[in-house]
């Protein structure tokens, strides 16, 4: 089976292909050492990535047997030139700022995407996103950079999600829908086609979305409504 062209490098939408393995010639930190941390290092390492450690601030706790290498300060010279980083923060100002730092001082950021994901030989992913075990990215759907899909969420066919938008685990996107830059979904939540989810726009856990959601707003429900966040 052919190798993905990753085209890592400059971080773009860099991943197009079901089933071919991102390979690298450096080994992978993962920045971000909480359970989300942890999940990132799971997949990573059964997708077959050489794992190198975690940087964090503070030490963690727990790494799972992944070395700590350091805190951000880390961040630097010659160690951003020899690994690639996936920014493991649920905080989507924080992985967005530290993913944009990371590229703006010439480091590189890769994709993570579990084995047991199923990403559309028309899909594409960008630099930096995380991709979980069950997922599954449909015909011609549009994944941004340094986004979060989570355990067993979909995304439909024609869906785009731009710039660091997160799926919690579970969430249904079906056709055709369009998430802006930094939008959370949460657990379980469903969307029907054709909907726009605007920018920084949260959805709560559980919510059925029939209406498009405002950049901004949060809704929560079934049907989904607007609540003050």
């Amino acid at each position: 089976m052919p190798g993905a062209s990753p085209l890592i490098a400059d971080g773009r939408p860099c991943y197009r292909g079901a089933m071919h393995p991102i390979s690298s010639d450096r080994p992978l930190v993962i920045i971000g050492a909480g359970g989300h941390g942890r999940v990132v290092l799971d997949a990573a390492i059964a997708s077959g990535m050489a794992v190198r450690g975690f940087v964090a601030d503070p030490p963690p706790p727990f790494t799972n047997d992944a070395d700590y290498l350091g805190g951000l300060s880390l961040l630097s010279g010659d160690f951003l030139g020899d690994h690639d980083f996936i920014v493991a923060i649920g905080d989507q100002k924080v992985r967005r700022e530290t993913c944009e730092q990371i590229r703006n001082d010439g480091g590189r950021l890769a994709i993570v995407i579990h084995p047991r994901a199923w990403i559309s030989p028309s899909a594409t992913i960008g630099g930096g996103t995380a991709i979980m075990g069950g997922v599954i990215v449909n015909a011609n759907a549009s994944v941004g950079d340094f986004c979060i899909l989570n355990t067993g969420c979909s995304v439909d066919h024609d869906s785009v999600l731009e710039d660091g938008v997160q799926l919690c685990p579970g969430v249904r996107l079906a056709g055709r829908v369009h998430c802006g830059a930094d939008a959370f979904v949460g657990t379980g939540a469903s969307i029907i086609p054709d909907i726009r989810v605007g920018a920084a726009a949260v959805v709560g856990a559980g919510a059925v979305v029939v209406r498009h959601v405002q950049a901004g707003a949060g809704v929560r429900g079934n049907p989904a409504r607007e609540q003050a966040r």
